[in-house]
Order: C-alpha cells, then structure tokens, then sequence
C-alpha cells in the first residue's frame, strides 16, 4: 500500500514524504486504520519493520484533525533511555510545522529540565517506566489527561524486569483511553496483560519471513586471530558502506577499535558504561555517517533505528537465535536491503549449529574470503577442547 493512499492530514503526509516513506510496511499497512478507527491492539511484528510509524501516523492524525485536542495526552512506554530520545525525534520530525510538543522522560536526564517540559502540558510523552513511575511519586507528572497509551518494545520491556512498573502505570491511568501494545515478540506475560486491560483488542501479527529476505545473512568461518583482518578486508572491499559491528564486551569492542583506529579508520565505541550524552553523540554522528564503524555491546541491539544501514556483523556467534534476530534487526530495516555478517570460529561452532536450530534455518556460508577456517582447524580446535576437559 502506497503511502499517499492513506486519509491522514496533509502536515503529515508532507512530512512522511519528506522523510521518505513511500510505500507502507505490513504491520503499518494493518495497524494504522484500526488505530485511526480508535480501536484497542496488539502489534506483533519483527524489529525493523516500522512499528513507530505504525502507531505515530494515526495518533499524530487525531492530534491535527482536532480529534484530539493538545491538552489530551499520549503516552509511550519504551524499554531504553536511547529508544525513548530516538522514538521522540522520529516523532519530532512528523510534527513539523505543526503545535504538536513532545517530550522524553527517562533516566540520565535532568529532572529540572523534565519537570520544565512537562509544565508545557505536552501532547505526547515518551517515557521509561522508573523515571516516569519517580516523577508522578513526587507530583511532578499527572495521568488524568492520558487519553492514548501504547506500550512499545513490550517484550523488551518485560525481559529487562519491568513487569511491576508496566502494572502499576496501567492501574494509574485513566480507564477511558486506547492501548496499544507492539512488540516483536508475543510471550505470555504481553497475553495475560492484555486480556485484563484492553477492550476488544485487534490483533495483528507479522511472520518473521516477510522480513527475511531484505536481509542477506552470511557466515564466514575465520579463525579467531583472523577475525580483525577479516574485518578489514571486509570494509576495503566496500570502503564506502557504513558497519555494526557487535562484540559481548566492552574490553573486545574497545581492542576492535584500537586496531582499527591503527588503519586509520574512523571509528567509535558504543557500551553502557560511557555516559547517557557520549553514547548519544556517537550514536549521531554514526546516523549523520560522520562514522563509518560503529563497534558496540548490545546496548543497541535492539530499538535503534539507523537509516539505510548496509552492513552488521556478528563478531562472535550471538548467545540466542533471539539476540541474533535483534541484532540483525539494526539493518534491512523500512524494507531496505541489508546484510548480516556472522564470524564463527572452530570453539563456536557448535554454538553456531544450535542458533541455527533455534531459528529453524541454514544460513549460507561464505567461503570466498581470504581466512577461511580450514575444517581440519576446525576438528583439531574440537579434539583439542576434549582433551582439555579430559584432564580435568
């Protein structure tokens, strides 16, 4: 479904073509009409499929069409402090040339400036459970004019703990709303809750393979002294295209960097222990391509939305099939091809065969690079780890 064959208000179908939304996503294309129609629903869909949108454009439409009136508020739950500010700017840039304020509340910021905003009476508030759940314990935010509450990355928000507060918000809120719940996943805690709290609920729900072929997944067996000169054959084969490349810790990601940073490449460190404002200054400048490497933890494995991001890499086989999804989930997003690199080396590759189980696919291997792991490497790596055991 094309974008101009939607009845929203002009403003922001200005704005949708300015920001280059053509053609709708599945989950947009199910979810905006009953939205539009005031309608209760569950959103499931894979990351990267354009659920902000889905659940923006309708509420955005109400607000420009007077349906809604700017003393009534939306409220957007989000799992991170970096979906939040994200979700916010990407709502910001619809709202162009119209009244309509935003604000984030979330943790790193500074409660002045948060309690100024919200004295503003805001339309739409995006939020992190704590910091919303310790300004309203210190009367420094109201819920009696929440006339719209979606639930954002629901399942996320669950798997960080946030079950007690998403329960308390919601027996805080106005009765007289309508909930919205998306998530890319569908556990059966988001059920239970749902069946208490929404009215009438439409549900709709994306498989997966409408989004696996506009990312190419690869695995490239390498040995673990060669990963970092694969990396670097990898980005001298397309000098142009921007890279994601995700390691488990800080210590691996910062050795990445410093080797990189060697070839005078242009690259940044991502992790959670850098402060609220840095990560946000590196996470910018790679969206405004200022950076061609990002290397993070998987602080951004999930939520973040990078434009037109060509290329992730797996620097060691992800612990899940689901931390797998969500990481390759930061390309071939809006529909936009992109491609999903894996490394495995011989101690992972058993790993590497049980992901590939748990996602009930065989991900093509790429063989035509110059450190391919050799599969003697690879049984005498395995005899090697037996033996080793058997001494213990």
């Amino acid at each position: 479904m094309k974008l101009q064959e939607l009845p929203i208000h002009p403003i922001l179908l200005a704005n949708l073509e300015q920001s280059g939304l053509k053609n709708l996503t599945p989950i947009q294309e199910h979810a905006i009409p009953s939205i539009l129609n005031k309608n209760d629903l569950i959103g499931i869909s894979p990351t990267g499929t354009g659920k902000t949108e889905a659940f923006a454009i309708p509420i955005l439409h109400h607000y420009l069409t007077q349906e809604y009136s700017l003393n009534e508020q939306t409220l957007i739950l989000n799992p991170t402090r970096e979906l939040a500010i994200q979700t916010q700017k990407r709502i910001d840039a619809l709202t162009q040339g119209s009244p309509i304020k935003t604000i984030s509340i979330c943790g790193g910021q500074a409660y002045a400036k948060q309690i100024e905003g919200l004295a503003e009476y805001p339309a739409i508030i995006i939020a992190t459970p704590g910091r919303l759940i310790d300004l309203f314990e210190q009367s420094k935010i109201s819920f009696d004019l929440i006339k719209i509450l979606v639930v954002d990355e629901f399942d996320q928000l669950l798997q960080l703990g946030f079950i007690k507060e998403i329960n308390q918000i919601l027996n805080l809120l106005p009765k007289n709303r309508q909930t919205l719940f998306f998530s890319a996943t569908f556990p059966n805690d988001i059920l239970r809750i749902a069946n208490k709290v929404l009215k009438n609920p439409i549900k709709i729900e994306i498989e997966k393979d409408e989004k696996n072929d506009v990312i190419k997944e690869k695995v490239f067996y390498v040995d673990k002294a060669n990963k970092k000169k694969l990396i670097k054959h990898l980005i001298a084969s397309s000098p142009d295209e921007q890279i994601l490349i995700f390691s488990r810790t800080k210590h691996a990601v910062d050795r990445i960097v410093q080797d990189l940073r060697r070839e005078d490449i242009v690259v940044e460190a991502l992790y959670g222990d850098k402060s609220q404002k840095t990560r946000m200054q590196i996470l910018g400048a790679f969206q405004e391509k200022k950076i061609q490497i990002l290397v993070a933890t998987d602080v951004i494995a999930r939520g973040i939305d990078i434009d037109s991001l060509p290329v992730i890499i797996n620097y060691e086989v992800p612990d899940s099939g689901e931390l797998y999804l969500h990481r390759i989930g930061r390309t071939g997003r809006n529909m936009i091809t992109g491609k999903a690199y894996t490394f495995c080396d011989a101690e992972d590759n058993n790993k590497w065969i049980q992901l590939q189980l748990s996602l009930n696919k065989q991900i093509k291997i790429e063989d035509e690079h110059p450190y391919v792991l050799c599969w003697k490497q690879m049984i005498s790596t395995s005899e090697l780890k037996k033996l080793t055991r058997g001494k213990k």
